[in-house]
């Protein structure tokens, strides 16, 4: 099936375009014959949502690499960023929590990750969008964070966008477990700003029922995430089943673009296969990585296109 129907807005718009030239979540139309047809041609792509930054449309095709970005001080961080934006990989997620370690205080710590926003963005190109996430330590990060410091954080990144110019932030990661009112705030000034949402949760214990995980979810879309994300570990090659299970029960729902991974040596198949099991990305490392069973980002590129269905 071809969509021919134009998106709301330009997300391919180099810097320097106007803040509504950046594209958040579309919507696309099918007509009734269309989908109609589509249903009974079971190659066709039915998916009708995704959500597009700078021109990278997620939930269509390929899945995309999103390399992390977990250099803990500047200089060091600008090459990583550079050596990421080299590769096949077309989002960077900037690990906000893995950088300055020094500073713990968390407004030295804001202030320094503002200060060194433009280096980094600047580092990426005009083709390469940015996802900054704080990780939490409660859910595998590397420093812990009140969640009125992380709501202040997140917002001040989508919020700090020069007049007439693009945002340096084009994804923000919210986990979903944080409290209620963070969560709502962070996702309603992205949405604002035309900040695709990341609505994230992380087990890093084991893998929950498949009906916990959809449901999960399920649940990260009711309350506005643009892309859903599950992470979790896998104990045994079944666990690893289960996920994928899962990923491919909420494909069906045909309500977006989701991520779902099994971390460690263990779920490393899932980060390949995401294509096949309805995952619109997976996370890949260059240098450093961010979480288990990270592969390098080049053999992830090259094992996407072999496994391609």
């Amino acid at each position: 099936m071809t969509d021919q129907t134009p998106t709301p807005h330009d997300a391919g718009a180099p810097d320097g375009a106007a803040p509504d030239d950046v594209l958040a979540p579309s919507e696309l139309p099918v007509p009734a014959e269309t989908a109609s047809r589509a249903a009974s041609a079971p190659e066709a792509d039915v998916r009708r949502r995704t959500a597009t930054v700078r021109g990278i449309e997620l939930g269509r095709a390929r899945p995309e690499i999103i390399v992390p970005l977990v250099e803990p001080y500047e200089d060091e961080l600008i090459v990583q960023a550079t050596a990421a934006a080299g590769t096949g990989a077309r989002i960077m997620e900037w690990r906000l929590d893995r950088f300055r370690p020094d500073l713990t205080d968390p407004v030295d710590h804001r202030d320094a990750v503002l200060s060194a926003l433009a280096s980094v963005r600047a580092a990426l190109g005009p083709d390469r969008a940015l996802l900054a996430t704080f990780r939490t330590a409660a859910e595998g990060g590397s420093r812990p964070i009140a969640d009125h410091d992380l709501g202040i954080l997140l917002e001040s990144l989508i919020t700090g966008r020069r007049a007439g110019t693009q945002s340096a932030v084009d994804l923000v990661d919210i986990e979903t477990a944080r409290d209620e009112g963070t969560v709502a705030r962070v996702i309603a000034a992205a949405h604002r700003h035309g900040t695709v949402v990341v609505g994230s949760f992380h087990d890093m214990d084991g893998t929950p029922q498949e009906a916990e995980m959809v449901e999960i979810l399920r649940a990260q879309r009711r309350l506005g995430a643009d892309v859903p994300k599950i992470a979790v570990t896998p104990r045994t090659a079944r666990d690893v089943l289960t996920l994928l299970s899962a990923s491919l029960t909420v494909a069906e729902d045909l309500s977006g673009p989701h991520i779902a991974i099994s971390m460690g040596p263990l779920g490393a198949s899932s980060r390949v296969a995401a294509e096949a099991f309805a995952s619109a990305a997976t996370f890949a490392s260059v240098g450093a990585g961010s979480a288990p069973g990270q592969l390098q980002a080049q053999d992830v590129s090259r094992m996407l296109e072999l496994l391609r269905p």
